[in-house]
């Protein structure tokens, strides 16, 4: 996967949030917000971020979309400068989208059957 586009991000997030009570409107925005930053990029500089921002980066982080990584500069007189980014988890998010399809390749007629053996139970 070269870049993440809205559709991916969003299939991504709808897949995970919408287990968690999040409803496809917010999660269409929440996409937008999250691309806003991004673009048609793979990395966000932390130090952009307000702390409302670097909040839900970091709630994505934990549902496992983003990471942080750390770049260290040269600067004058020696001086050792700290970057901060914040970048995309592709692999997770292939991964994700991969356990979607799985999901959506199953027949229906195991589905009904295995929802009725619960019901029964």
């Amino acid at each position: 996967m070269e870049i993440v586009t809205y559709e991916i991000l969003f299939d991504v997030l709808r897949k995970i949030l919408t287990k968690r009570g999040m409803d496809v409107a917010e999660i269409k925005e929440l996409t937008y917000y999250v691309l806003n930053f991004f673009g048609y990029g793979d990395y966000v500089v932390d130090n952009i971020l307000t702390s409302a921002d670097r909040h839900v980066f970091n709630t994505l982080e934990e549902l496992g979309i983003l990471r942080t990584i750390e770049d260290e500069v040269t600067v004058s007189r020696g001086k050792l400068w700290r970057i901060h980014y914040w970048t995309y988890r592709k692999e997770n998010i292939e991964e994700i989208l991969e356990e979607e399809e799985k999901d959506e390749g199953e027949n229906p007629e195991e589905l009904y059957k295995r929802l009725f053996e619960d019901e029964e139970e």
